[in-house]
């Protein structure tokens, strides 16, 4: 069995002393998106290894360990049309080793118009279709997307987040709770912030469900412009400031001053999935556009929703069977959190089956490039 592994990320979700770095530094850190350090803590759960090496998709062959034996690759957002990931596919050519790819997604706005890729994003997937027996996807859309391309090594495994938390029956204990919600008093979570057109009447719901209910918190990814008023820090140039009035107004606030108090009094930024999980805890549940948000509520125990508005949000809700919905049941039922995940019609039984199946599927992938399931994901699988 292989057990020495060059693992793609900046961590395994834990931002190293995050009190030292201002929000530029610390997003740096995450790969541009808070949410990856969900995804790089669940991947590395799933397999055994002696020797683990962290690599950037900048990472030249001559810093990569000669003997590594596998090529780990948490793969999440790669496949859009702003990504050029030249460099990373010269570097799975170099290496020339098995690759187990996790979580690789094609994202669009719609389904009826898919990502046209980057000749550099293009030979990267080629490269991993080569060295990979077969490639893990996020879901059918991706699937299709990639056969439609010529790779038709795939399987369909979802995200590897639905693994964090090893309680067998989570989604059991998740139904229970969510059959207690009842006043829709909160204080809820809200993983939010996607600034972008059609979604504008869903994110100022959203920043009124804080407002309305005392504790309630805003819990921030991305973009670096709403981060960073959190810690108190200054917007430095003049495209920063314009684009947080743009924000301002798009979710409803009077003012930029305005938005400035909301984030100094709702606003966080997790720097670790500990904290990030134990920090939602405290929530009564959690109303989302961020898939990731979505997962990290999930495993914290916590009735946890996702409002799904382009092929990503669509495509992992569906394949993880979490709590999902339509904008417009957002708007439909805004007044009641416990109406929100009545529509949403959570099965906490098939979502735990799901998660057996998809043990199953990631303990193949894993023993495919010659590696070991670990001993946490092999407890999803039955006796």
């Amino acid at each position: 069995m292989a057990s020495r592994v060059a693992y793609l990320a900046e961590n395994l979700g834990d931002v190293n002393q995050p009190w030292r770095r201002a929000m530029p530094e610390l997003l740096l850190a995450t790969g541009g998106n808070i949410g990856n350090l969900a995804f790089w803590h669940a991947a590395r759960l799933l397999f055994d290894a002696e020797e683990v090496h962290l690599i950037s998709r900048d990472t030249r062959l001559d810093a990569v360990p000669a003997d590594v034996e596998v090529f780990v690759i948490p793969a999440a957002n790669f496949l859009h049309a702003g990504a050029d990931l030249t460099r990373l596919a010269e570097l799975v050519r170099a290496l020339n080793r098995p690759c187990l790819v996790i979580g690789l997604g094609a994202q669009a706005e719609s389904e009826a118009s898919p990502p046209t890729l980057k000749p550099g994003t293009l030979d990267f997937l080629l490269e991993v279709a080569r060295l990979s027996p077969s490639i893990g996807v996020r879901g059918p859309f991706t699937q299709e997307f990639c056969r439609s391309l010529g790779v038709t090594n795939t399987t369909v495994l979802g995200c590897p987040s639905l693994f964090i938390n090893p309680q067998r029956q989570l989604g059991e204990l998740i139904e229970g709770r969510i059959a207690a919600l009842s006043g829709g008093s909160g204080p809820y979570a809200v993983h939010a912030a996607c600034i972008k057109p059609g979604l504008q009447s869903v994110e100022r719901e959203l920043a009124r469900l804080v407002l309305l209910h005392p504790g309630s918190a805003w819990l921030v990814q991305r973009p670096l412009e709403l981060m960073k008023p959190i810690q108190g820090e200054a917007l430095s140039n003049p495209a920063e400031i314009a684009y947080f009035a743009r924000c301002a107004e798009f979710l409803g606030f009077a003012n930029p001053a305005a938005l400035v108090d909301f984030l100094r009094r709702h606003g966080q930024v997790p720097s670790s999935v500990s904290d990030w999980a134990h920090g939602l805890r405290r929530f009564t549940a959690a109303v989302n556009t961020r898939i990731h948000g979505t997962m990290m509520g999930m495993a914290a125990g916590l009735p946890s929703l996702c409002i799904c508005h382009d092929t990503r949000t669509r495509e992992l809700a569906k394949q993880l069977r979490v709590p999902h919905i339509a904008p417009r049941d957002l708007i439909e039922h805004r007044y009641s959190v416990p109406a929100l995940f009545a529509a949403a019609r959570f099965s906490g039984r098939d979502f735990d089956a799901g998660r057996g199946e998809a043990a199953a599927g990631y303990a193949a992938a894993i023993r495919s490039v010659g590696l070991r399931p670990s001993r946490h994901l092999l407890g999803f699988l039955d006796a």
